[in-house]
């Protein structure tokens, strides 16, 4: 329905300007170039929100104003250069007047490169602004090919009436057609995101708790609960999108989307510690899987069902609450908002509830678990030793006890912001209609309009869109403004007064460096903007060359840099991409508008010709709206009526339809061909390059995360585990990396449209989408470790680190070492060293120490006896020793203790991570090991071999069959009948449903990545790719390679 009334809003806006362009009246009105009026109204459609709608009218008003004033300067100063004869048309200035004018085009030809240079940079920097300097490459790329006898002002008409005319006809559609308002849809997305949390919660902790005889209802699946972290993500992201959309809205209503931004907020932290839950979940089901002996966990997890399940009916009810105190106050039905999975709710009266009364209950229940945990904690270790050293139960316990602390904090603050929202609603309502008020964001504070405009967004909004891609980002840690302190003058002035020859010198030094920096952090920007100018350049040059001006101009030309500068990408594989799309929309555009001339009987009936436009304009907006290919549609609506006008409307050029119509589809051939010709040959920029350079930069910025978050090892005393500074510091690189590996992700669906000549790239693509998700899932247990930290602290950080530093040093060494030798050799496309050091092995010693100090260190602490009576000791000998094991377990039971076992479970998972990143890089780039004389390189068939029939035998219920082993999985992958690496006969349920053909010729490689012998065809989805919430199935098959591997070797 929304599809249907956005089209309808914008094929009523394009026909309107069409028909003004037809009524003899208006063309007076419009100025000479009438046919901008249909082109801008595609342009600035009124198909959108109205937040989306004014920005697009602002930046457009914008590249608009700049252009003309641009346009303008540049041809004056060419009048200037022409003299007293400025007033003779181009053809008499070629005759009368040769070099006066071919320097003044030489001029129009420097102003015209500059632009260019200029579009490829703001491009570049973000894909939105595109909507600025489009307007501004129109305005100068048509009214330098206009007369230079032609004054001022009727350029200015010329190029201003028409777009202003064409965004007051888009407003006016998109408030009078069906309104939409960022601020109405706000409630919506709000309602989508907290739905979103709530059944993920409810899928966590159902799924966690798995043998709970409290739920009747099934748990999930672990695919999909994995599934919900990347769900949950991008309704977050959308949501932020949308709140930001708010701020351009001038809104009528009770409560402003302002208003919610401490929600967000919460969300946004939250979003860390639902996904260390899910973690927590994970782990909990893999580690029962591969361990028969679990009989400890499980007691504690049956002992504390009552008070789990009491509290998780309690967060779900209050986030029920918030779901329905932001319906109410941003008027959304109650019926989008999903009542908990697992209990039934009553109807809830929102102006009768009692939020203290609710937290009150939600914190007591907490308590209560708390209590619970602790005191079954306490009975275990009674029955059994060492229960309360460091473990892999006592880690997955403490992981989710404390995040699970830390999401019931979470929803009590959810709770506060949506009662103080709630109670604004309600008292404004009161005042009947004078309770609605109008709400400007954008005036009221600066802060947000001026990150309106900021182009970085984080790591949502576009950024999975191609032309939202900006380069390498900048290589280094964010240490704060650094400023050089001033020199102070020296008493002899021999030291502060200088030589010429040395000024020079230092001032060219300091140039060069100022230019190498430049470069450096702008080498993407400037490497498009040279693209973009000499494609511009060779594909309009005639318009600049006094004899081959007219000839240019009489084809059409500026057709030409119209389609160059819309086919030209960042990317050689978009331009690919690109250049089809926009010949099929040309193509089919200017096809209907010659069957739409056609059909008016040439002009004679336009009632008839609008009619077929209208035909033709409304499969066009479906695909530009409501499909992926916005860019073969938009420029398809676009030529249906450039071309109908530039046949129909009185000009220089004229020519029938049917010549329009050829010059418009040359233009295109032309066009496209000399952007495509200029991405090869002229620093061509291949996603393939450019996703491994963000893979790499997301790698170091984790290696430097694995050193910043570590405190005191070097045996130093730390008060507190993890400063301020460091905090922010970890914020910045760990943003700065979540963009990266969005961009990675962007890059590595790019690369697979691009031509290469090595062989199908389809392998080496589900390689990188395994590394991408072991680096989010490491830099997610990062994430988490840092706020545990900086909530609760570090026992062993702050209390234990004179005994154990040495340990915690080698283990933070080993990761940045291993993360470290993985970066070097995807950027330099190297083995890996043969001997790498062991993390597992560091990670075993530093528990084993730790739990070594915890048996001693507060023993001895507390079997201090300062009585000489051995009576006494013999009296009170029993009560002594459980007063010592009380001390111990208290000691242990600290949150600073539970913090560090809930660190220590995230830090067991990236280490088993990591291992798996260095598999995959062997299989990319090889290793020293000298095994049969020639450098080794796994293949990627055996790592998925091993992967699917690891996870078979992990996962009960699967396949009793037994597997071969791992000696013989060289040999059966280069069987005959064993061509597909990830799904095998004998794994029925994977096998129906993923098929994947391998190549026998993957060979052992090297000095290449992915060479082939022969190219395999068949590219169709399996397991390990990229999947989307359209799959109907959401078994186990589909989860990573990589993740059933870690699982399986637990």
């Amino acid at each position: 329905r929304v599809i249907a009334q956005r089209i309808t809003k914008a094929t009523v806006n394009s026909t309107v300007a069409f028909i003004l362009c037809l009524v003899p009246s208006a063309l007076s009105v419009l100025g000479g170039e009438p046919a901008m009026l249909p082109l801008i109204s595609v342009m600035v459609h009124p198909g959108r929100r109205f937040g989306s709608m004014l920005e697009g009218i602002v930046f457009c008003t914008t590249g608009l104003l700049v252009g003309n004033a641009y346009s303008l300067l540049g041809r004056f100063i060419a009048q200037c250069i022409l003299g007293n004869l400025e007033y003779l048309p181009d053809q008499e200035q070629l005759e009368y007047n040769y070099d006066r004018y071919r320097a003044a085009l030489a001029v129009l030809a420097v102003f015209h490169i500059l632009m260019l240079f200029f579009h490829g940079w703001m491009r570049v920097i973000s894909h939105k602004f595109f909507g600025i300097v489009f307007p501004l490459f129109l305005v100068v790329h048509f009214t330098f090919t206009d007369n230079l006898n032609v004054s001022a002002g009727t350029i200015a008409k010329n190029f201003t009436v028409p777009f202003f005319v064409g965004i007051a006809i888009s407003l006016a559609c998109n408030l009078v057609i069906f309104p939409e308002f960022g601020s109405s849809y706000f409630g919506t997305s709000m309602s989508d995101i907290l739905n979103e949390l709530h059944e993920t919660l409810d899928y966590t902790l159902r799924f966690f708790n798995q043998k709970s005889t409290n739920y009747t209802q099934e748990q999930v699946t672990l695919a999909q609960l994995i599934k919900k972290k990347t769900t949950l993500r991008s309704k977050l992201n959308a949501t932020q999108g949308v709140l930001k959309e708010c701020t351009y809205e001038i809104s009528y209503s009770y409560c402003s989307p302002s208003q919610a931004k401490p929600l967000i907020e919460i969300l946004k932290t939250q979003l860390s510690y639902t996904c260390a839950l899910i973690n927590a979940s994970q782990l909990h089901y893999t580690t029962a899987m591969n361990n028969s002996d679990n009989d400890q966990l499980e007691n504690v997890l049956s002992r504390t069902d009552d008070p789990l399940f009491k509290l998780h009916k309690s967060i779900s009810r209050c986030l029920y609450i918030v779901k329905l105190s932001i319906a109410q106050s941003y008027d959304v039905k109650v019926s989008k908002m999903a009542q908990p999975e697992y209990f039934t709710v009553e109807e809830i009266d929102m102006t009768k509830v009692n939020f203290e009364s609710e937290v009150r209950t939600l914190a007591r229940d907490l308590s209560m678990l708390d209590l619970s945990f602790r005191k079954e904690f306490t009975l275990l270790s009674n029955e059994f030793e060492n229960y309360l050293t460091p473990n892999d139960n006592m880690f997955i316990l403490s992981s989710f006890l404390m995040n699970l602390k830390e999401t019931t904090n979470s929803v009590i603050n959810m709770m506060n912001v949506a009662n103080n929202i709630l109670q604004v609603r309600l008292k404004r309502e009161k005042k009947g209609i004078f309770g609605r008020r109008i709400w400007m964001p954008f005036i009221k504070s600066r802060e947000d309009l001026k990150g309106w405009f900021e182009a970085n967004h984080g790591d949502f909004f576009n950024s999975n869109e191609s032309a939202s891609l900006n380069g390498a980002p900048s290589m280094r840690i964010y240490t704060g403004d650094v400023v050089d302190p001033e020199k102070s003058h020296s008493d002899d002035e021999s030291t502060t007064v200088l030589s010429t020859n040395e000024e020079k010198k230092n001032f060219l030094d300091s140039l060069i460096v100022w230019l190498l920096k430049l470069y450096h952090s702008h080498s993407a920007h400037i490497r498009f903007g040279l693209q973009c100018a000499v494609a511009l350049t060779l594909a309009t040059f005639p318009m600049f060359v006094p004899e081959a001006r007219h000839w240019f101009v009489d084809i059409r030309g500026p057709w030409i840099g119209f389609v160059c500068i819309l086919v030209v990408e960042p990317e050689v594989g978009s331009t690919f991409f690109v250049f089809f799309l926009r010949g099929v929309g040309v193509i089919s555009g200017a096809a209907w508008g010659y069957l739409s001339y056609v059909a008016g009987d040439n002009q004679n009936n336009p009632y008839l010709e609008t009619v077929v436009t209208v035909i033709g304009a409304i499969p066009g907006f479906y695909f530009f709206l409501g499909t992926p290919y916005i860019k073969a549609a938009i420029i398809g609506v676009i030529s249906i009526y450039i071309v109908i006008l530039s046949a129909a409307l009185p000009s220089e050029v004229g020519g029938s339809i049917l010549v329009n119509f050829g010059k418009r589809c040359l233009a295109m051939i032309y066009g496209g061909a000399v952007a495509l010709i200029c991405q090869i040959g002229f620093f061509p920029n291949k996603a393939r390059d450019e996703l491994i350079k963000e893979v790499v930069y997301s790698t170091g910025n984790i290696s430097k995360i694995l050193l910043l978050y570590a405190a005191g090892l070097d045996g130093e005393t730390v008060q507190v585990s993890l400063s301020e500074k460091r905090f922010h510091t970890l914020q910045r690189l760990s943003s700065l990396t979540s963009a990266s590996l969005i961009r990675a992700d962007a890059y590595r669906i790019s690369a697979k449209k691009e031509p290469r000549l090595k062989g199908s790239y389809h392998q080496i693509e589900k390689i990188f989408f395994e590394i991408i998700f072991i680096l989010r899932q490491i830099l997610e247990r990062v994430e988490n470790i840092v706020q545990l930290r900086r909530s609760y602290g570090s026992a062993i950080v702050e209390e234990l680190n004179d005994d154990v530093f040495p340990y915690r040093r080698q283990l933070i060494a080993s990761m940045n070492n291993t993360v470290k030798a993985v970066e070097f050799a995807l950027l330099t496309k190297s083995p890996l060293p043969q001997y790498l050091p062991s993390c597992t092995v560091a990670q075993k010693r530093l528990i084993a120490k730790v739990s070594d100090v915890i048996k001693t260190k507060y023993k001895r602490k507390d079997s201090i006896d300062d009585s000489s009576d051995e009576e006494l000791v013999m009296d009170f000998g029993h009560r002594k020793q459980k007063k010592i094991l009380e001390n111990q377990q208290e000691n242990v039971l600290k949150e600073r203790f539970l913090s560090w076992n809930a660190s220590s479970a995230a830090t067991e998972e990236i280490v088993e991570y990591i291992e798996e990143l260095v598999e995959l890089t062997k299989v990319l780039v090889g290793v020293n090991e000298f095994k049969y004389g020639f450098l080794s390189r796994s293949l990627y068939s055996e790592y998925a071999a091993k992967a699917v029939r690891g996870y078979e035998q992990l996962v009960p219920n699967n396949n009793d069959n037994t597997t071969q082993d791992e000696d013989d999985d060289s040999d059966q992958a280069l069987d005959d009948d064993e061509l597909n690496p990830v799904a095998f006969d004998d794994v029925s349920s994977i096998a129906n449903t993923h098929k994947s053909a391998m190549s026998e010729g993957f060979r052992k490689r090297v000095y290449s990545i992915g060479s082939w012998i022969r190219g395999d065809e068949q590219s169709t989805t399996s397991m390990g790719q990229f999947y989307d919430d359209s799959d109907e199935e959401d078994g186990d098959e589909q989860l990573p390679l990589s993740l059933m591997r870690v699982a399986s070797r637990r």
